[in-house]
């Protein structure tokens, strides 16, 4: 029988670990159907399908060859009778079950993961329907000691539970350690910041359930949250961007009673949302609104069935696919803040408007000019910017409306060059209006870079808004950018200098390595539809010039590696390949030369210097020839 593709992932790629209390010497005892589903999840809340006693009759079991020891079995896996798997049962060291997998209509839902090394940690993994959060448990307790994938939703979820049960272990998994805030690159003044307001969390922990007392059927409804803020690394010379949000607001639904708990800040560190200050008892307060300071709008109770509803709504998103299936969920989703502003008194507002607003704008750039959505986004507008120069809401709403509309012309015009000029025109409008706005910033990197793009006619331009930015708006996340489009612009007949690590090694690379090559250095991610072609032209160059001095270098601007891996298997790029994470916004790759479109190719001479910073796939081999000969 055929080993399940579950199986043939994790010989590949997992840690090896151990349990379950079955024991074998070389061979695995035979697996009982009965057996099979004695094992139930350790952690609370997690569901999967365990059939009646009359019906376990139906199931099977199957073994799972070991493909290094003819005969031998390396597990099971049972089947319901549709011939679904239910639960898997793996083994590595031929003495215990190392994995557990629970499956829910033949999806895995579930896994818990045992290591034969007792110093190792147990893994417990939340899958499919039941989310996407990993903790490890290195005490071997059966609770989680730190979670290494969780999202802010799951985290919150996490917290009430710490809450209703007053668990401080829960609370702690949730809390960042030393090395948590070390792995970003944070300044040690910083850590030591943040651990010292963690170490208040276990007393407001006990504080909020005093507070709230909660039953036990109280339920977690939904987490409302504003926008993150992000710090750029290179702002603090990190190893990864500080990504907070400044406070989430959970909605409860305790019997007939809606509670509220605020999360306090939360910050990512790898794939985790970290609890920073711990839970507080009760809604936002005036001071916690998310357009003063970055926190969750405020849930108050004649809102929360709309906020229940949103949050059904916000459930189908991940499977939408489309732009008409997009603008469609944006304009349901803008119907429901369309009536939570509107039972909210004016001074609870601003935060539900700003998600109002972007789901308008959202919605607008799906469609024709003047669809509906564009309609009363126009209408917003006019009536914040109406208020003055003191209302906020008037250039956030003005920027997004700016941004729909350009999407709007490229999407329906033909005219691209006239759309392009108007863009210009209405973002430099935008900064001499609103030069202290939020968006501010943002704007002139994009009007950089709208002039950038028009290529030597814009250059000068762009170098000039680049340089704005960088004098007006020296903290802004976008300065490391803009310089590097500024660097890029002046590279020709100076040293090409990059610095990365080999996606295929994790060792470094430096561009001096290459001394005395030509060089084509190609910027790509997965998204590029060209890429396949590219790849085979490249393949092509370097077959033919590679054994006269050429180096490909392909530098992969994806935030995730393994998309970059996968991607690479299908679209095989000649090479050295790089990667850092942080994508086309974040990756010092990018915001090295400023590279903000891919495909972008570089050219540089046997003697280490730019020849070409923005050569073309269709003529490059002219560049590579002349530099070959």
């Amino acid at each position: 029988m055929a080993t399940s593709r579950f199986t043939m992932r994790v010989l590949a790629t997992l840690t090896l670990w151990a349990g379950f209390g079955l024991t074998a010497s070389a061979q695995l005892p035979a697996l009982t159907v009965d057996k099979a589903f004695e094992a139930q999840p350790r952690q609370p809340g997690v569901t999967v399908p365990t059939p009646a006693a009359d019906q376990i009759g139906r199931y099977r079991v199957e073994a799972i060859p070991d493909p290094k020891t003819p005969g031998a079995n390396m597990g099971y896996v049972v089947r319901d009778p549709d011939n679904r798997p239910v639960r898997q049962f793996v083994s590595y060291d031929g003495k215990s079950f190392n994995i557990i997998a629970f499956y829910v209509n033949g999806q895995e839902a579930y896994r818990e993961v045992y290591p034969p090394k007792p110093t190792d940690p147990y893994q417990f993994r939340w899958l499919g329907p039941n989310g996407g959060k990993w903790g490890l448990d290195r005490d071997r307790d059966g609770k989680v000691d730190e979670w290494a994938v969780i999202s802010p939703e799951e985290a919150s979820q996490e917290l009430l539970q710490a809450v209703l049960t007053k668990d401080a272990k829960r609370l702690d998994a949730l809390l960042p350690t030393k090395e948590n805030l070390e792995s970003l690159g944070l300044p040690p003044a910083d850590v030591k910041q943040i651990q010292d307001r963690a170490v208040k969390a276990a007393q407001k922990l006990t504080e909020a359930a005093d507070k709230l007392k909660l039953s036990p059927a109280a339920q977690w409804v939904h987490l409302e949250l504003g926008p993150p803020q992000t710090t750029a690394s290179d702002a603090f010379g990190g190893r990864d961007d500080k990504m907070v949000h400044r406070n989430g607001t959970v909605l409860i639904q305790d019997g007939k009673e809606t509670k509220f708990l605020q999360t306090g800040e939360l910050i990512l560190v790898g794939r985790s949302w970290k609890v920073i200050d711990g839970p507080t008892a009760g809604p936002a307060g005036p001071d916690m609104v998310a357009g003063q300071s970055g926190n969750g709008p405020q849930i108050t109770p004649e809102i929360q069935h709309l906020v229940a509803q949103l949050d059904e709504l916000d459930k189908m998103a991940p499977a939408l696919v489309g732009p008409v299936a997009m603008a469609e969920y944006y304009t349901k989703r803008a119907a429901i803040l369309e009536q939570i502003v509107q039972k909210l008194p004016a001074d609870k507002q601003s935060d539900w408007a700003r998600l109002l607003i972007d789901s308008l704008a959202a919605a607008a750039e799906g469609g024709k000019a003047d669809n509906p959505a564009h309609l009363r986004l126009k209408q917003l507008r006019d009536t914040f910017i109406a208020r003055g120069a003191g209302e906020p809401l008037g250039p956030y709403v003005s920027f997004r409306l700016l941004v729909a509309e350009n999407g709007i012309a490229l999407a329906n015009e033909k005219n691209v060059q006239a759309v392009q000029e108007k863009w210009r025109t209405g973002l430099e409008a935008f900064i001499n209006a609103h030069p202290k706005s939020e968006d501010a910033g943002e704007a002139v990197l994009r009007l950089a870079m709208a002039y950038d793009f028009l290529g030597k006619e814009g250059e000068p331009k762009a170098k000039t808004w680049c340089d704005y930015l960088i004098k007006n708006y020296p903290q802004h996340h976008h300065v490391a950018k803009a310089a590097g489009i500024v660097r890029r612009l002046e590279c020709e007949g100076k040293p090409f200098e990059l610095q990365g690590t080999v996606l295929t090694t994790g060792q470094p690379f430096a561009a001096a390595q290459l001394a005395g090559k030509a060089v084509v250095v190609f910027y790509w991610a997965s998204w590029s539809s060209t890429l396949a072609e590219d790849a085979k032209k490249l393949k092509d160059l370097a077959a033919t010039y590679g054994p006269k001095g050429l180096e490909i270098v392909t530098v992969c601007l994806d935030d995730d590696a393994k998309t970059a891996a996968q991607t690479l298997q299908g679209a095989p790029l000649p090479g050295t390949h790089l990667h850092v994470k942080g994508g086309l916004d974040g990756s010092p790759l990018a915001t090295g030369y400023g590279i903000t479109v891919v495909p972008h190719i570089i050219v540089a001479g046997k003697d280490g210097k730019v020849v070409n910073r923005n050569a073309q796939i269709t003529t490059l081999e002219d560049d590579v020839k002349r530099l070959t000969q």
